[in-house]
């Protein structure tokens, strides 16, 4: 705000694959609630404002890339434009979680710079990441205080809020970028 934007990205944290998306796009009401009342003004009126197409890169060359539409809604009471993102795409990586994970995690086809690139962001200190969940409180299991005790890196990180269960098991990445966002916006995961 102090920067005079207006709006922003929302994740939709519930929003874990394509055909859920698909179906949430096509209803101008399907994403409202995400942004509904107004974050900036807490106006209730929230209108469907436009799409956009994100391109979605593969992991490998081989593969096709893919688009997929965007919902962003319009608050006329103070002109705010939320972008509404699902959770099963990373924000300012231009591919799903599912990939930045099987590259990351199961060491996928993908180009060895952008390899490179994520096994560093993964090795990095999560310590402002764990200041953030800490922020929390008395909300976090009694198992995840421990583990997030021996946290170092964003990769421990993962482990941790896997192993207590807070996240999807199936889409550990996501669930924990989408619950990071929330925490603290400007924060990112990888």
């Amino acid at each position: 705000m102090s920067r005079g934007v207006k709006g922003g990205t929302v994740i939709a944290e519930d929003v874990l694959d394509a055909e859920v998306h698909r179906d949430l796009i096509a209803d101008p009401d399907g994403y409202r609630r995400h942004v509904s009342p107004c974050r900036r003004c807490a106006g209730e009126t929230i209108h469907a404002h436009c799409f956009r197409e994100r391109i979605l890169r593969p992991a490998s060359p081989q593969e096709s890339s893919r688009t997929a539409t965007i919902r962003l809604y319009y608050c006329p009471g103070c002109g705010a434009v939320f972008t509404v993102l699902p959770a099963f795409i990373a924000r300012h990586l231009w591919r799903e979680w599912e990939t930045v994970e099987e590259v990351s995690t199961k060491n996928a086809e993908a180009p060895r710079t952008t390899r490179r690139r994520w096994l560093s962001r993964l090795g990095c200190s999560a310590a402002r990441l764990v200041q953030a969940i800490f922020a929390l409180g008395a909300r976090l299991s009694r198992k995840l205080t421990e583990l997030l005790r021996d946290v170092r890196t964003r990769r421990d990180l993962v482990d941790a809020v896997t192993s207590a269960r807070s996240v999807p098991a199936d889409a550990p990445f996501a669930g924990l970028a989408g619950w990071i966002h929330r925490l603290e916006a400007g924060i990112r995961l990888m």
